[in-house]
């Protein structure tokens, strides 16, 4: 008989997948966006609208952001280094293993000593401030900074995160993946959209699109 701590996460995975069926194909091939006159921020790989103003590529070269074959997690490097701590924050924050990985990817290539021009750290890019929010404690911010580069610590605070946000985004994966790289708030302010950041909708791409081929390589 499956637990109902494991049907609730069979439940989420296909919540989080069947969001995921409009917006796989986004990761494959060109892809474009444009912003509306109301604001919304429309991505896509086939045929861009007729009466669609303004329409740019996202990546370079015209293309999406990821190659046209990506490899599995298990030929790149730092994989290996990392996959229990991966594995443990999946299984903690009842999210499913191949999205951790996926962010993990895109935020740091599995560098658990990675630091962004921001200030955010480690494996999952988790800035001190919101780790000291989901438990990550330390006599000094200094403390809780060094913490941040243990990658079971940061992979735990960053799943945290990342579960956080699926609740207050209703389990909108696309929301969730947008604002764990352009903030909460800037989700908000645009209306509860993909903000029309090139960096923050190239970002939500490349992780829909790891998330999506690594389902069964993790």
């Amino acid at each position: 008989m499956m637990s109902s701590s494991s049907a609730r996460l069979r439940g989420r995975r296909l919540v989080l997948l069947s969001g995921l069926l409009g917006l796989a194909s986004v990761a494959r091939g060109q892809t474009w966006r444009f912003v509306d006159t109301n604001g919304v921020v429309h991505l896509g790989n086939q045929q861009a609208p007729a009466d669609a103003q303004g329409v740019t590529w996202l990546g370079p070269d015209a293309r999406g952001p990821l190659p046209p074959e990506v490899p599995p997690p298990t030929r790149l490097a730092g994989y290996h280094q990392v996959r229990a701590s991966l594995r443990a924050a999946a299984a903690d924050s009842g999210l499913d293993l191949a999205l951790v990985t996926a962010v993990a990817a895109a935020e740091s290539s599995f560098n658990p000593k990675a630091v962004s021009r921001k200030g955010a750290i480690g494996l999952m890019q988790v800035m001190p401030d919101t780790a000291m929010r989901y438990g990550v404690v330390g006599p000094t911010p200094q403390a809780v900074r060094e913490r941040l580069f243990d990658p079971d610590v940061n992979a735990q605070a960053g799943s945290r995160v990342l579960q956080d946000l699926l609740r207050r985004f209703g389990d909108r994966l696309e929301l969730a993946l947008a604002a764990y790289n352009a903030g909460e708030g800037a989700v908000r302010r645009y209306g509860g959209r993909i903000p029309p950041f090139p960096e923050t909708e190239q970002y939500v791409v490349k992780v829909l699109g790891l998330y999506v081929r690594w389902q069964t390589l993790v």
